[in-house]
């Protein structure tokens, strides 16, 4: 159940086999959840956007009132890879 439910931990799998009338106690799926592999973690996104910041723009786009009552539309697009990200 746990390995089609990574997610879940004891207390919903505990709850699930008590609704399918399978009485354990929540301490024995808790212990036999401990002894599961578990997955090595993926890049995370400081990995993805270091990969891909050659590639990455930021966008924003305003609309700021003018003295004349005026409105003027800014549009700003900044190339990420031209900043620095940390010491290198």
């Amino acid at each position: 159940m746990h390995r089609e439910n990574p997610l879940w931990g004891a207390p919903r799998i505990h709850g699930e086999l008590l609704m399918l009338g399978i009485k354990i106690a929540e301490s024995t799926v808790s212990n036999y959840l401990a002894t599961l592999p578990r997955r090595r973690p993926g890049p995370g996104w400081r990995t993805f956007l270091r990969n891909h910041l050659h590639e990455t723009i930021a966008v924003d786009f305003a609309v700021v009132p003018t003295i004349r009552f005026t409105l003027l539309y800014v549009f700003v697009v900044v190339d990420l890879s031209r900043r620095r990200t940390g010491p290198q």
